[in-house]
């Protein structure tokens, strides 16, 4: 993150500086994909979770983004935008990972040692497991709309292609 802060004060927009790190992720710099990883690490792992991942199945999808992200950063075309890129390789591993999994309508024992005992934090909980079964019911297109839209605060006009 140190670099990307550093060319943030040298006087380059938010995008060039992703650009300037993605092409040195491109040269082979193991540290412009530590940045990266730290840049995006949260929003797969949500983005995952809104796909109606558990926390560990996330963490395990965003894995897998990073890695397909990673190996094949050297054929990424700097004509789409890396987010547009990202988020559909997010979309790509929650989908496969999901299609792989336990039948829908069953806990994981992750999913119940995130369950808070307190009552104010259940409130919420309750409030957040509503949400996550009502985007686990929708189909997977309108699924991803409101995700990437409303989730991750994308406009309608930057959806990448399928």
């Amino acid at each position: 993150m140190a670099s990307v802060t550093r060319v943030l004060e040298g006087g380059l927009s938010a995008q060039e500086a992703l650009d300037a790190l993605i092409r040195r992720a491109q040269n082979g710099q193991e540290s412009a994909f530590e940045e990266i990883l730290c840049l995006f690490e949260s929003k797969a792992i949500l983005i995952a979770r809104g796909m109606g991942a558990s926390r560990a199945d996330a963490e395990d999808i965003a894995q897998e983004a990073f890695l397909k992200i990673f190996r094949y950063i050297g054929s990424y075309r700097s004509d789409r935008t890396f987010k547009a890129y990202f988020y559909r390789v997010v979309i790509n591993a929650s989908r496969d990972h999901l299609q792989h999994m336990k039948p829908s309508g069953q806990i994981s024992l992750d999913d119940i040692a995130e369950r808070p005992s307190e009552p104010e934090q259940r409130a919420s909980y309750e409030d957040v497991e509503m949400l996550r079964r009502a985007l686990r019911d929708l189909p997977s297109r309108e699924r991803e709309v409101v995700i990437l839209r409303d989730l991750q605060g994308l406009s309608t006009w930057t959806f990448p292609a399928s």
